[in-house]
């Protein structure tokens, strides 16, 4: 559907563009260091993440996601100070501490030190290698539109944010190798690749082998600009974001991001720390518009030591027989500050807001929650007299997250609670032309899709200060979405409702040391799950889904290869 474009919206973005402006107004130069981005699915993440919940990190942005090594090493030290002015010391902390003092040792050398600027040449051939193993049955979820109103078809069934590694029905294997590279003191090109799929049989994608992230990357004083395909994750969901996740590839894009959190100029720096990145990229080729541009930023704050918030805001247009418009009306609708006349040029807008509060006297529990209006605007809500207010709201199909977490059910710290509930409209992610929220056919937000809402209860446990379990009970349910033209006339499509309701574990062995190994660092997860399904993909058709992932993470212990 051709939507009417959000005047609110439009400032918004203006703001960001205001504000990016003045936070990168030329200062005196400063020396600049390597940034190679850690992958989505990095367990330092988790420690990070766990000392964050203790209480004993006053910087972390936790909602925009990836962090670069350096900028970890420096929450490592960071959290450390702040462990050394307690007096009692928590012993998780201290194991997690010492996990990513294994995994981080040369940046964390860095920070200490202050030698992160003017590195030598150094390169890192092998960072990590990862094996993994995955048992995949049932059904998959996908909405079959060609190139109207949404494609997109789910990866791995109970797997979501893998970066859409190709699976099939049975066993799969999949291999992950990641280095990095440092140049001159201020240019770094990193990646990961990965094969996967299973060995006796073609895998449900066109080829084994993928780039999970790969960039090259220019530091100048505390940014970076990058271009390739890199992952991004920004929002406070815990079971996945609205606007930007891992559930597809990485589309290639030009970025820019500062890589320690920094305050804006002037009276702005009262909005306190502020991570930010800017993207400009492109999509694929298999819809109505092939190859669309999808431009976006993302402002994510720490204003205070309990409160955590952000903008995000994303545009896609443009792509073969929509770009009627001159070098102008392309700027105007790459910044979404000027997104002119549908016709011959469409566009597609997301715009969400997001906030997290800690409540410190509940053992630093945390609200969090998020709303994503899709390319439109409402009137806002009635008042007494059935009158809409003259107000206007980007909100008018809106998506939405809300959740409430406990990191220390228990004194030690070591118990956690969460529960989540997302609720996505049924316009989420759909476009009457080609312009939808999707990359090599999955989805680029929240895997649900439109029309649904989920329920999600998760329980989790340190068993050792090495190992955690958690335990997820959730419960989904869907309705077919709107503006999907010829949805009906899929082979049998019988709109129904689907619901569904399963668990799954999940365990997780942080990095420890092998001796023999050359001081390699060995890291265990696990996965298994099991979900029933009513009516799924709105036809009569029932599916038990089960899943069984196993992985084992290597870190070798060599030494960089360093040049002078």
């Amino acid at each position: 559907m051709t939507r009417p474009k959000s005047r609110l919206a439009t400032l918004c973005a203006m703001f960001f563009a205001a504000g990016l402006a003045l936070f990168t107004i030329p200062r005196a130069a400063r020396a600049s260091t390597y940034a190679a981005y850690l992958p989505l699915d990095d367990s330092i993440y988790d420690e990070l993440d766990t000392l964050n919940d203790l209480g004993l990190l006053d910087s972390y942005i936790s909602t925009i996601k990836p962090i670069s090594r350096v900028e970890a090493a420096r929450l490592v030290v960071e959290a450390e100070s702040n462990m050394s002015e307690q007096q009692d010391q928590n012993e998780l902390a201290l194991s997690i501490l010492k996990a990513l003092h294994e995994q981080l040792s040369e940046e964390i050398e860095w920070v200490e030190k202050d030698h992160e600027d003017n590195l030598p040449t150094m390169v890192h051939p092998v960072e990590r290698v990862e094996l993994q193993y995955i048992y995949s049955q049932g059904q998959r979820r996908k909405i079959e539109n060609q190139s109207q109103g949404l494609d997109f078809s789910e990866g791995t069934p109970l797997l979501p944010y893998n970066n859409n590694l190709p699976t099939s029905q049975g066993s799969n294997e999949a291999a992950l190798w990641s280095g990095w590279v440092g140049l001159g003191g201020f240019v770094t090109g990193y990646g990961e690749g990965a094969v996967a799929g299973p060995l006796t049989k073609d895998p449900n994608s066109a080829s084994r082998a993928q780039i999970v992230t790969a960039a090259a990357v220019v530091s100048l004083g505390n940014h970076a600009i990058s271009f390739g395909q890199e992952q991004m994750s920004d929002g406070v969901g815990a079971f996945g974001n609205l606007s930007q996740s891992g559930n597809a590839q990485a589309f290639p894009a030009l970025r820019m991001r500062n890589i320690h959190p920094s305050h804006l100029p002037f009276f702005f720096r009262y909005l306190g720390l502020l991570h930010y990145d800017v993207f400009f990229g492109q999509l694929d080729a298999g819809r109505q518009f092939s190859h669309p541009w999808i431009s976006g930023q993302v402002i994510g704050f720490r204003t205070l030591p309990w409160l955590e918030w952000g903008i995000t805001h994303d545009v896609m247009f443009g792509g073969s027989g929509n770009d009627n418009y001159n070098f102008g009306g392309f700027l105007g609708r790459a910044t979404g500050l000027h997104t002119g006349n549908p016709a011959g040029a469409n566009t597609n807008t997301h715009f969400s807001l997001f906030g997290k509060i800690y409540i410190p006297q509940l053992r630093r529990s945390q609200l969090y929650g998020e709303i994503l209006g899709e390319d439109s605007y409402g009137k806002i809500l009635p008042n007494s007299i059935n009158q809409y207010l003259p107000l206007e709201s980007p909100f008018r199909v809106p998506s939405y997250i809300a959740g409430l977490y406990c990191p220390a059910i228990t004194r030690d710290g070591r118990t956690t609670a969460r529960i989540e509930w997302v609720l996505t409209d049924r316009e989420y992610a759909v476009h009457s032309d080609s312009l939808y929220w999707s990359y090599q056919n999955a989805l680029i937000g929240d895997a649900l899709g439109p029309g649904a809402w989920n329920l999600n209860v998760d329980g989790g446990r340190w068993l050792t200060l090495q190992s955690k379990l958690d335990l997820s009970v959730f419960y989904t349910y869907r309705v077919p979405p709107q503006g999907i033209d010829g949805l009906s006339k899929l082979p049998g499509f019988a709109n129904k409702d689907e619901t569904s309701v399963g668990f799954a574990f999940d365990f997780l062995h942080l990095p420890v040391e092998f001796v023999r190994a050359a001081d390699s660092l060995g890291e265990v997860r696990a996965r298994t799950g099991v979900e029933y399904v009513n009516n799924i993909n709105y036809t009569t058709k029932t599916s038990v889904r089960a899943l069984v992932q196993l992985s084992f993470g290597l870190t070798p212990g060599w030494p960089s290869f360093v040049w002078h």
